[in-house]
């Protein structure tokens, strides 16, 4: 017998084919790889693409509209289709954030050496090609037209993209978790034109850094970055204005 204390198993709790299938839509959609407005494919071709029943389908959905993050309409342009988050970031309020901020405090401690660590690594390894993505990325989150929806995809997309140029797919992984963490509190936060600016500002001189190759540089400003915007995610949780 193995002494008890070198031991910490996990229970094993049973998960239906479903709950795969509703994880991974959850996932893109909360990291807005399915945009607002944007048709799923039909319970047929789901199922064809998750290789399982139109069933468990079914059931992914279901719980999926419930949250608030589809809906299903009806007639000669009906289907599923993606709500916008901010939409219906009531479901993910402040009294839920703030039942959960132990939890949360924990994801920023752990971003906090995550993506600065990447960002460093990213300025030794980064491509041409991946810097012309994220030039593309800051270039249309500044338009005027750019949405609420559309900014907060391409903030994700950003923060990935240098993740993935780390050459390390840990790094990516861990940021994909981090974000799917951290978006609901990002959804609650204002949009306005000085917010694009600020967000602009900081990702360019980010970008910037990247392009120097400079690793100590990207690191810094990476983690001023991401601690600004923890302080403004707590400001928000926190104050008394609805």
């Amino acid at each position: 017998m193995f002494p008890e204390s070198e031991f910490q198993f996990e229970t094993v709790s049973p998960k239906k084919v479903s709950d795969f299938i509703l994880d991974q839509l959850e996932e893109a959609i909360i990291l807005k790889e399915l945009l607002s407005g944007e048709q799923l494919p039909t319970e047929r071709e789901l199922a064809t693409i998750f290789k399982t029943s139109r069933l468990a389908i079914r059931e992914a959905l279901s719980i999926l509209e419930e949250r608030g993050l589809i809906e299903k309409r009806i007639g000669a342009k009906g289907g599923t289709f993606v709500l916008p988050l901010t939409l219906n970031s009531h479901m993910r309020n402040k009294a839920e954030l703030r039942k959960d901020w132990d939890q949360m405090i924990k994801i920023f401690e752990f971003r906090s050496i995550i993506e600065p660590e990447a960002a460093y690594l990213a300025a030794k390894r980064i491509t041409n090609e991946e810097l012309m993505k994220l030039r593309d990325y800051l270039r249309m989150s500044i338009e005027p037209e750019c949405s609420r929806e559309l900014f907060r995809s391409l903030d994700v997309k950003f923060h990935l993209a240098i993740a993935k140029a780390s050459g390390n797919e840990y790094f990516e992984k861990a940021v994909r978790m981090i974000r799917t963490k951290i978006n609901p509190a990002l959804d609650l936060m204002p949009y306005s034109d000085k917010v694009k600016t600020v967000n602009y500002e900081g990702h360019i001189s980010l970008l910037k850094a990247l392009e120097k190759q400079d690793g100590e540089q990207s690191k810094e400003i990476m983690r001023l970055h991401i601690s600004n915007s923890e302080n403004a995610i707590y400001s928000k949780v926190f104050s008394s204005e609805e």
